[in-house]
């Protein structure tokens, strides 16, 4: 029999030991945490900036709020649940205010070690991908990426959410098909066969 501790047992020690005070548990439970967090709300406020904040200010209230942590979900369940609501709270913020206009941002040098082909072509179907998913509604997006991406159990989507566990797996069925038939639209464009 296997002995490893499991995910969610090592992140219940970390955060038991973050709620007493133990700043390198917290730090170790940040960096376990961190890119899930900022990909979940990154989908929700879609703002780079704005998501880079939120996950600075969700990990802080996980800093306060461990010791009150009471188990009754899996830990990446709570602290998604903290990212959701601070996200919420940020679009509904931000749409009280004028918009802003973008600062343009530097590009980004490319790390990778494909070559050109790859590159261009990797490149082409993320942004194809991501147009497609930004044609869904929010609740269609935030199924996927909770069920794909975060790879959570309808149940705990359905708690987090606040749904009951059978309109999550409608949700996610529906959001397959309409992200299949957008991919399948925008391809055609792209390819001059509207």
């Amino acid at each position: 029999m296997d002995n490893a501790v499991t995910d969610e047992e090592q992140d219940r020690a970390l955060l038991a030991h973050s709620g007493a005070g133990d700043r390198d548990a917290f730090g170790r439970l940040y960096r376990r945490y961190e890119s899930r967090i900022y990909g979940y709300v990154r989908n929700i406020v879609g703002d780079a900036s704005l998501t880079e904040d939120l996950v600075v200010e969700t990990m802080t209230a996980v800093w306060h709020s461990a010791r009150s942590f009471s188990g009754g979900s899996r830990v990446s369940t709570w602290i998604l649940g903290i990212a959701r609501h601070k996200a919420v709270d940020a679009v509904r913020a931000r749409a009280r205010l004028p918009p802003l206009v973008p600062v343009t941002a530097a590009g980004e040098v490319e790390s990778s070690a494909a070559g050109p082909v790859e590159i261009v072509e990797g490149e082409r179907l993320a942004a194809l991908t991501q147009r497609a998913l930004a044609l869904l509604s929010n609740e269609h997006r935030e199924a996927l990426r909770l069920a794909f991406y975060e790879e959570l159990p309808y149940e705990e989507i359905a708690a987090l959410v606040g749904i009951p566990a059978n309109t999550v797996k409608s949700r996610v069925f529906h959001a397959k098909l309409a992200l299949r038939r957008h991919l399948d639209q925008l391809a055609r464009v792209e390819c001059g066969g509207a």
